[in-house]
């Protein structure tokens, strides 16, 4: 239930902030939003408890996030008199998606063994790029255990060129 909820208001942010010009600013505002949420569990634990005053909720979401856009602001108090400021990092999150969503922004996670080197992460540009038809942003996650190449996640994709997976194929083929 929270989940459509949260869609709900980030869908009617998202559209708001286009009629404003302000998505670029509201996207970043939403992306602080959830990054301070997530890292911190005492403002999270804040939000979900059923203990602390709805005022008082409110007064801290609007003072923590006191830089951000006026619209930003109008979301809190519309959650507030909703009674809904506890989805607020669920809201941020669902607004995130709808942006990358409209800027055909992907998200691709690429272990490999070393840190990634700018050529690598052109060939690992270039592949994604190919196969979807878009660019990602890439995060590298190192795993010494692969030994060599790549293993490219991207959504419910993955693709495995790593030593490791070509061994472990190699080792299924010969037990066949």
């Amino acid at each position: 239930m929270s989940r459509r909820a949260a869609y709900r208001y980030a869908k009617a942010t998202i559209e708001l902030s286009q009629e404003q010009n302000k998505l670029e600013a509201v996207y970043r505002d939403m992306e602080l939003i959830h990054l301070t949420i997530d890292q911190n569990k005492e403002l999270r634990a804040v939000l979900i408890s059923p203990v602390v005053k709805l005022s008082t909720k409110l007064d801290i979401v609007v003072d923590v996030f006191k830089q951000t856009d006026q619209l930003v602001q109008e979301l809190f108090k519309t959650l507030a008199i909703n009674n809904r400021i506890d989805i607020l990092m669920l809201v941020a999150v669902e607004f995130i998606s709808k942006y990358k969503d409209l800027h055909n922004i992907q998200e691709a996670t690429v272990v490999t063994a070393t840190a990634l080197t700018p050529e690598v992460e052109a060939k690992v540009q270039e592949t994604i790029k190919n196969v979807t038809g878009y660019s990602a942003k890439i995060k590298n996650e190192i795993d010494e255990s692969i030994l060599g190449g790549f293993i490219l996640k991207l959504k419910d994709l993955q693709f495995d060129a790593s030593a490791q997976g070509n061994l472990n194929a190699l080792k299924r083929e010969f037990l066949n």
